[in-house]
């Protein structure tokens, strides 16, 4: 398809307005007109005539011939973000190739800022995510939806995206809707699960879109910057009752309706929005007909106040509940209740309760006076009001905020206690105060209560609870040399190339390191014996048929390390452990040696199935693992107080294959 050209408004126009724009704002100037050597989007040898057309390169040039640039408005208050500036911006019309009816155009954001100025909806700014922003500028021809995507094999396989888009080139305010975003999509065509791509809202042809391509401040190996792979199809819509494409790669259903899969046999029909078991309206009140309450995109069943639920669950919470597992069993929980999200408004949480942050989000807990213990993760409960549970060498202690190592910093400006500086914490969604210590001090393993100085790191010693502050290379848990040799004599790294960990190589029966995997079992991995133990077991192979949670492998050992790969058609292995009335599990997922898993071994998702075959968790990358995952009671409330009974245990995989796998798995009382 040969993209053709649109009339537009002379591009030296649009520089003069930003620029006006930018005096008025007390914005610095930057237009075509003083962008000197920059990039501007306009090719060095093409003609820009006087009514804003420009001559392509050559007679087959497969691009827009002109560039739409109309006027907007900027409102006094709304200042133009700096990566909304014309030298800044992409032309995707001028600057991409169209290619069997796909525009496509390869860029990369290494130089952009690290500051967002359009903060994607579907992330977090407060921890480090939608970052080093390009923003792109897409005319549509035709009214409808456009699939964006950046799942492509020239998007680097490092790189964690975002992608967001926009009707306007600057911060949604409160209320304002974005017209699509993204983090991660759920199956990579090209094997890229971290790229990202989205189907917009109804778009109209003629009005700009602005598409923005943001990156992930992650963990090694995943980065937030590199070059990508963009690409924008529009997508002609069908009428309401009629065929279309479920994935929506060739159509897509007109405005209040979608494709579904329906009748007697199954076939894709647009089905109107708002109904029993279809999609929910969008911009159209109410979202759902009456006695139905839109969940993850769908009107569904409105449960009750009590009532079980999750995914096994034809139905979903009432309006101002959450489903939460609380006493064994996801249950519908009114917000601010045991188990439930916080108030947004208000008092967070119920008399005795008291509102912590995990990696789930706002919780409240049973509330622990100050001076008692406490669990550092927020899973079991939390500090009451005006005090924080502070990490320790065994546990937590509900403290004042700032006041010791291990607690999470107070508010500015005097954030820590004097001698202490404020760190990202080992759950990396808060920040605790950590005590400096210099090469060859005392230390915690867990950066929990220290941070070692002068390119050192904390090597955890005999009893892995404690440590000393190393140089690389120099022992067991201290980070591999970038040269060889990478550690020291008798000591390995769990890594071939890379950032990797030294490890000490033991024997099965041997007592070794969960916590900071400064040890390495020969032949197996290390499970879990008790709260603070465990030991080197030999790996037990997976075996066939185990590919759902009906056909596990039975376990009858109370801990075990089960190795397997998953390529071909072998998406799924599954294992069976039986768990006493009232006991506590831990699963973790493994592609190597190294706690932190790499991108390159592929990456596995982790499901947990209870006694009524329903599936109570599923994990994929924890905080610390990279691309592995662990279940536990410091990770998921679920993990601990289980009903007695057989559990499923299952290793999955998306498109991308994992050549090797180790699954442990400890049931504990």
């Amino acid at each position: 398809m040969t993209l053709t050209s649109t009339p537009m408004i002379v591009l030296l126009r649009l520089g003069s307005f930003l620029a006006l724009a930018a005096m008025l704002t007390g914005c610095p100037s930057t237009s075509p007109l003083d962008a000197g050597d920059e990039d501007t989007g306009v090719e060095d040898d093409a003609t820009v005539h006087s009514d804003g057309s420009m001559d392509a390169l050559g007679p087959d040039a497969d691009v827009h011939l002109r560039i739409d640039v109309p006027m907007v408005e900027v409102p006094a208050d709304r200042p133009v973000p700096a990566a909304c500036m014309v030298s800044a911006v992409v032309d995707l019309n001028a600057r991409g190739a169209a290619d069997g009816g796909v525009l496509r155009y390869v860029g990369d954001n290494r130089s952009a800022l690290r500051t967002p100025s359009l903060p994607p909806t579907c992330v977090s700014s407060k921890i480090n995510e939608g970052q080093y922003q390009v923003v792109h500028r897409y005319v549509p021809r035709i009214s409808g939806r456009m699939r964006v995507s950046l799942d492509d094999p020239g998007t680097d396989a490092s790189f964690d995206t975002v992608l967001s888009a926009q009707s306007e080139c600057f911060a949604l305010l409160p209320g304002e809707r974005s017209l699509g975003c993204n983090n991660n999509v759920e199956r990579s065509a090209a094997m890229r699960p971290r790229a990202s791509e989205i189907l917009t809202a109804r778009v109209n042809a003629g009005a700009p879109v602005f598409i923005i391509v943001s990156g992930n401040f992650n963990e090694d190996p995943i980065v937030p910057q590199g070059t990508y792979a963009l690409s924008v199809t529009e997508l002609p819509e069908v009428a309401l009752g009629a065929a279309c494409d479920l994935a929506v790669r060739a159509n897509a259903c007109a405005l209040g309706s979608s494709c579904l899969a329906t009748g007697t046999p199954a076939m894709p029909r647009c089905v109107a929005d708002g109904l029993r078991d279809t999609r929910c309206r969008v911009d159209t009140d109410p979202d759902c007909d009456v006695g139905l309450r839109c969940a993850l995109g769908f009107c569904r069943t409105a449960l009750t106040i009590g009532a079980p639920c999750g995914p096994s669950t034809n139905g979903v919470c009432p309006e101002g509940s959450v489903c939460q597992w609380v006493d064994g069993g996801n249950t519908c929980l009114r917000t601010g209740t045991r188990g439930a999200d916080c108030r947004d408004e208000g008092t967070p949480c119920d008399a005795s309760l008291a509102c912590v942050h995990t990696r789930f989000g706002d919780s409240c807990r049973t509330a622990a006076p100050i001076g008692a213990s406490c669990d550092p993760w927020g899973i079991r409960d939390a500090c009451a009001a005006g005090s924080v549970c502070a990490f320790t060498a065994t546990g937590g202690t509900c403290v004042a905020a700032g006041s010791v190592a291990g607690a999470p910093c107070a508010p500015s400006p005097t954030r820590c206690a004097a001698g202490l500086e404020c760190i990202l914490g080992p759950d990396r969604e808060n920040e605790v105060c950590v005590r400096p210590v210099a090469p060859g001090g005392a230390c915690d393993p867990l950066n929990a209560t220290t941070r070692c100085t002068t390119n050192t790191d904390c090597a955890a010693d005999s009893t892995f609870i404690s440590g000393t502050c190393v140089a690389p290379g120099r022992a067991a848990g201290a980070p591999c040399q970038a040269v060889e040799p990478r550690c020291e004599t008798g000591l390995t790294c769990s890594v071939a190339t890379g950032a990797g960990r030294c490890q000490r190589a033991l024997s099965p029966g041997a007592e070794c390191d969960l916590r900071t995997g400064s040890t390495r079992c020969t032949g197996g991995g290390c499970v879990r014996e008790g709260v603070t133990s465990a030991l080197c077991r030999t790996d037990t192979p997976e075996t066939e048929p185990n590919d759902a949670p009906a056909m596990a492998t039975a376990i009858t050992a109370t801990g075990v390390s089960v190795s397997g790969a998953l390529a071909g058609t072998d998406t799924t292995d599954c294992i069976r452990v039986t768990v006493p009335e009232g006991g506590s599990m831990v699963a973790e997922t493994y592609t190597g040696d190294e706690r932190v898993c790499a991108l390159a071994a592929g990456d596995p998702m982790l499901s947990v199935f209870g006694p009524s075959g329903a599936e109570i968790a599923r994990d994929d990358d924890s905080p610390g693992r990279g691309l592995c995952s662990t279940f536990a009671p410091w990770t998921y409330p679920q993990a601990r107080g289980l009903p007695g009974g057989a559990y499923a245990v299952c290793v999955s995989r998306g498109d991308t294959p994992v050549p090797q796998y180790r699954l442990t798995v400890s049931v504990l009382p």
